[in-house]
């Protein structure tokens, strides 16, 4: 499930609880949210690990059973991450290599070296609380990222949207929501590839590993 269903499927469960059960608390009130975006607010060093494939690449079985493509695996270093507090509640992924993308595009080798070409930029993607049904835990999750980018490659300029989906959210601990840089509870934060866009038609599609087409996931490991 995704993160943006996950807070939702929270939000209409805080609807009908609030119905059924008036003592019952569902959400987390203005105050703390406010409490708990100042106390993770900051700009977090890490690094990225990437694993992309793409049609090419050979099957293979794992324990389970289950076949899976094989996969490249690469590593960046010496990259942060920006997260606000509760007014702007957004999270800023620095110098995130858009680059990638070119592995796993197939079919248009002039849309494949244009990306090849992107410069590592900064994404940005919103963010939002929910409240774990122990009454007390605060969750956290980042809401899908549609990044708009304009290329020029064959003879023209494109315009491409890129969306990345996150379907991990994270249960922070309270006790440690105190002082500043309280995100660093949260170890491992991943973006994976969802939707490619040219000129307002979807070109490429995550098929997930198991299926015919490539895959790309991105994720920050905190420095801690």
């Amino acid at each position: 499930m995704r993160c943006t269903g996950i807070l939702m499927a929270a939000l209409v469960m805080t609807l009908v609880a609030c119905r059924s059960n008036e003592t019952h608390r569902t959400r987390l009130t203005q105050t703390e949210m406010e409490t708990y975006g100042k106390a993770i607010a900051g700009q977090y060093e890490g690094s990225y690990v990437i694993l992309w494939a793409n049609s090419s690449m050979p099957w293979h079985e794992t324990e389970d059973g289950r076949k899976v493509r094989e996969n490249v695996r690469e590593t960046v270093e010496d990259v942060s991450i920006t997260v606000t507090d509760n007014t702007l509640r957004s999270i800023a992924f620095h110098k995130f290599p858009i680059r990638m993308l070119s592995h796993i595009v197939e079919g248009d080798e002039a849309l494949q070296k244009a990306l090849a070409e992107v410069p590592d930029m900064d994404l940005t993607a919103r963010y939002g609380w929910a409240l774990h049904t122990d009454e007390v835990s605060p969750i956290w999750g980042m809401y899908d990222m549609m990044t708009p980018l304009t290329l020029t490659y064959g003879g023209q300029e494109h315009t491409l949207i890129l969306k990345f989906k996150n379907d991990v959210t994270q249960i922070l601990d309270k006790a440690k929501l105190e002082g500043s840089m309280c995100f660093r509870q949260v170890r491992t934060l991943q973006l994976s590839f969802d939707e490619l866009h040219v000129d307002g038609e979807l070109v490429l599609k995550d098929d997930s590993w198991e299926a015919n087409g490539g895959d790309l996931l991105v994720v920050f490991r905190m420095k801690q």
